[in-house]
């Protein structure tokens, strides 16, 4: 739905600067689906109550949808870390369009943009412009120019992602709000099936998606690489299902994982391997251990060099030293 402000690429590889005109349909969406799905839910809860099964329709859509996105759109079909079964990439596709966070194809060409282009003006969600414009200001603009797609040319090849492609928007909005509308339904409260499910996850999953671009590059640690804005940040992992160790995922993109420690929370990578014993995925990419913890010394041996070494400014004064074979008088 969202319709993503992309690098445009002239003939030949060269890049251009062109205007951008503010997208209305774009800052209408955005701004409008967290007040109806924040505070018209709140609204509908006090004056009608809470059903068990509202809340219960919110974390299932919502678990359904954005592990599409974190397994799916992103690991998967942005940084190719594993290979999935047609089976399992037609189950990320639809529950992805329920995201209306647009297509895997403009959403993976997005992010191996940000990816090249790090911190830098071709970045599309650059935290150099500030938090806000990487988090959500920066789809506030017209895409800038016809989009060729030439940076995933994988998923340009791929039969499910091309269909997704033209129907990504129709999913979304029928499948995204009807199926919580249908739910609500069947329990004699269509409006609150609309709300809790429809209206109230799609605000949900658009910020936690849209941290990982802001958050995830402006607070926490970078144990991997300072060559970029990206840190690790495990409070953050906790509502992004794993996203939040973004300084080793911006240091070894390709791998399956996140939290690569045993103890992070990565339920996106537990997933993925659970999904690697049923043989719906395969190939997955892990860093050599070696590898990680090579990066790890460099980074540290790189900031102990460049501490500066103690040297006095000045040699004690011959006053304050005992002369040679001197007495001391007791």
């Amino acid at each position: 739905m969202i319709r993503r402000n992309l690098v445009p690429r002239l003939a030949g590889g060269e890049e251009e600067t062109p205007e951008r005109r503010k997208s209305w349909f774009n800052i209408l969406f955005l701004s409008l689906t967290p007040v109806i799905g924040v505070f018209g839910t709140a609204a509908y809860a006090v004056a009608y109550g809470v059903r068990w099964w509202e809340p219960t329709l919110f974390f299932v859509l919502f678990g359904l949808v954005s592990f599409s996105v974190t397994a799916g759109y992103h690991r998967c079909f942005a940084h190719k870390a594993y290979v999935s079964h047609p089976v399992l990439q037609a189950f990320y596709l639809f529950f992805g369009s329920m995201a209306l966070q647009n297509s895997a194809l403009k959403w993976s060409s997005d992010h191996r943009d940000h990816h090249r282009y790090v911190d830098h003006d071709w970045d599309p969600y650059s935290i150099k412009r500030g938090g806000l414009w990487a988090h959500v200001l920066w789809l506030f603009y017209e895409e800038p120019g016809e989009l060729t797609y030439e940076n995933v040319p994988d998923l340009k090849a791929n039969r499910l992602v091309r269909w997704q492609f033209h129907l990504n928007n129709w999913f979304g909005l029928i499948a995204g709000l009807g199926i919580p509308t249908a739910v609500g339904a069947l329990f004699g409260r269509p409006l609150g099936g609309l709300l809790w499910g429809g209206f109230l996850r799609i605000a949900v999953i658009h910020h936690t998606t849209f941290l990982v671009n802001s958050v995830a590059h402006l607070y926490g640690k970078r144990p991997y690489t300072e060559e970029n804005s990206a840190r690790d940040n495990g409070l953050l992992s906790f509502v992004t299902n794993g996203e939040g160790y973004h300084n080793f995922h911006h240091r070894f993109p390709s791998d399956f994982r996140n939290g690569v420690r045993w103890y992070q929370w990565d339920p996106t990578k537990w997933l993925i391997a659970v999904l690697g014993f049923t043989g719906l995925a395969r190939g997955l990419r892990r860093t050599p251990k070696a590898a990680i913890a090579a990066a790890r010394l460099r980074l540290k041996a790189a900031k102990a060099d460049s501490r500066p070494s103690w040297t006095p400014s000045a040699p004690p004064k011959e006053s304050l030293l005992p002369a040679p074979n001197a007495q001391w008088e007791v």
